[in-house]
């Protein structure tokens, strides 16, 4: 479950949070720009299982929900999964996040809980704040607790536009490390490979024509934190608009694989923030 949960978490944050970045983050001048705020549902089903799986079925439900506002970015998501054990036994889980990270990469701050056949099983509340050469971290929730990161660390909005601005820019392969806040490893370093351009193929409801633009196939892994020694925790694709719309999402479990489809997406409306 603890695999299953950084997962989903992990890829759902870094194909959709999407935002502002720091100096540190490096030039991403024009990306902001190109990001569509949008909400969007996703489907999930199991494509592949290996012989002996523990795990014989999987489907489920994303709601995602990402917006401008005049400070900063939120993005809010809900997905449901039920996983149908080789047993018989089938798991239903439910997992929300809610962050809102500013237009400089500064500051950060996140909310997640994770239920369990109805039960919350975690919940963590943070933030982080860049500043004085690291990234200083506090958590509230489920204990009150500080930790440090080196400078370096993106927040999942940075990591993003970079990512969009590398691929734009031809290039193919990234290493950076992530702060995301929740799940036993809330820090990774994540390598990846990026594609060329590729033309949109979904049949997602779209009225504002926003998903059939070109996008650039991601192919991640995490490694996390003082572990990475042990190998990826997680790997995934994601099939990253340059407008910021994630086209698709596959997951690789080990035992089994999973798709993620776009199902429908909107345009949002900016906010009316008046003189700055």
């Amino acid at each position: 479950m603890k695999q299953r949960q950084r997962s989903f978490k992990g890829a759902l944050i870094f194909c959709l949070g999407l935002g502002g970045c720091a100096a540190q983050a490096g030039n991403v001048s024009g990306i902001e720009d190109a990001i569509v705020p949008h909400v969007a549902e996703y489907h999930f089903k199991m494509t592949h299982a290996e012989q002996g799986s523990s795990i014989v079925d999987a489907s489920g439900v994303l709601g995602y929900r990402f917006e401008k506002m005049c400070d900063g970015w939120v993005t809010e998501m809900q997905q449901i999964m039920i996983l149908q054990g080789s047993e018989g036994t089938a798991i239903n889980s439910a997992y929300s996040m809610t962050q809102w990270e500013d237009f400089a990469g500064t500051e950060y701050r996140f909310r997640m809980r994770d239920y369990l056949d109805g039960t919350k099983v975690d919940e963590v509340v943070g933030k982080a704040i860049r500043d004085d050469g690291m990234v200083k971290v506090t958590y509230e929730i489920p204990v009150e607790v500080e930790e440090e990161l080196p400078a370096d660390a993106l927040f999942p909005t940075q990591h993003s536009l970079m990512l969009l601005k590398r691929a734009q820019d031809g290039e193919r392969f990234a290493n950076d490390l992530v702060f995301d806040g929740s799940g036993d490893a809330p820090t990774n370093r994540v390598a990846v490979v990026i594609s060329g351009r590729k033309d949109a193929d979904n049949d997602a409801e779209d009225p504002d024509d926003i998903a059939s633009g070109v996008f650039h196939r991601m192919n991640l892994a995490f490694y996390p934190l003082g572990a990475a020694e042990n190998g990826p925790s997680t790997e995934m694709a994601v099939d990253f608009a340059e407008n910021g719309i994630a086209h698709g999402m596959r997951f690789d479990y080990g035992e089994f694989e999973v798709l993620g489809t776009l199902d429908k997406v909107s345009r949002l409306p900016l906010p009316e923030c008046g003189p700055q």
